[in-house]
């Protein structure tokens, strides 16, 4: 079976799952209500009300967006041959009523969110090259000392897939009539990005850093499902 982690956060806002199984049947409807239909806040203030004690309507939503979180978690983590998830390791403290039902809940509303995740027709932009240059400036009338130094960067980005054998930038036009050129021009413009990015060293550094830990996470099981599910 595989295992889901919640962050802390995550599990603060689940607490109310320490409730009867009917209550939290409720708040499993309303975070499959608020994927179809979006927040429903009057609906939460209902629910408070409901609830002894200093509950109010922002702890129920965030109960509900939580699990929302933890259906996609589950769902990204399951895989393409389904594997199910162990809830009692996920909560262990919670009653077996409440277990059947959150079981219950992200069996049913699985496909509802891989379904969700395939028509979203997902079109990131793709770094698919790069200029850069580095410019210091070593001194001014102002300041006898003094050196900044600048990275500036061209980012080309493209939606569509590119093949890395292949000049990603240039065109042959040597064997292109004239209306072939104006549509792959018209296609390019439509697909492609290009930005200009200006940043110091230590925001670079620290820019390199996050796109290692993103490699480094892209790895994963949990992604590579996200992954096989858009595809």
């Amino acid at each position: 079976m595989s295992s889901v982690r919640l962050s802390q956060v995550e599990r603060d806002h689940l607490a109310l799952l320490q409730r009867p199984a009917s209550e939290v049947l409720e708040l499993c409807k309303s975070a499959f209500d608020y994927l179809v239909n979006g927040p429903n806040l009057e609906r939460y203030d209902m629910i408070a009300k409901k609830y002894a004690g200093d509950v109010n309507s922002e702890a129920v939503q965030r109960a509900v967006e939580a699990l929302i979180s933890l259906l996609i978690h589950v769902t990204t983590k399951s895989g393409p041959n389904g594997e199910r998830v162990n809830m009692r390791n996920i909560f262990p403290d919670l009653s077996d009523d409440v277990l059947e039902v959150l079981e219950q809940f992200v069996t049913s509303k699985r496909h509802f969110v891989e379904g969700s995740i395939k028509s979203a027709n997902i079109r990131a932009y793709r770094l698919v090259n790069l200029d850069w240059r580095l410019e210091v400036r070593t001194a001014s009338r102002c300041l006898l000392q003094q050196s900044n130094i600048v990275i500036t960067m061209k980012l080309y980005l493209h939606t569509e897939p590119k093949n890395e054998n292949r000049e990603l930038l240039e065109i042959d036009t040597s064997e292109r009539s004239e209306n072939e050129l104006k549509a792959m021009n018209e296609d390019e413009r439509r697909h492609r990005k290009d930005l200009i990015v200006q940043t110091d060293v230590s925001s670079l550094v620290y820019l390199i850093k996050s796109l290692e830990d993103a490699l480094a996470e892209s790895k994963t099981r949990r992604i590579k499902n996200i992954v096989n599910a858009i595809h």
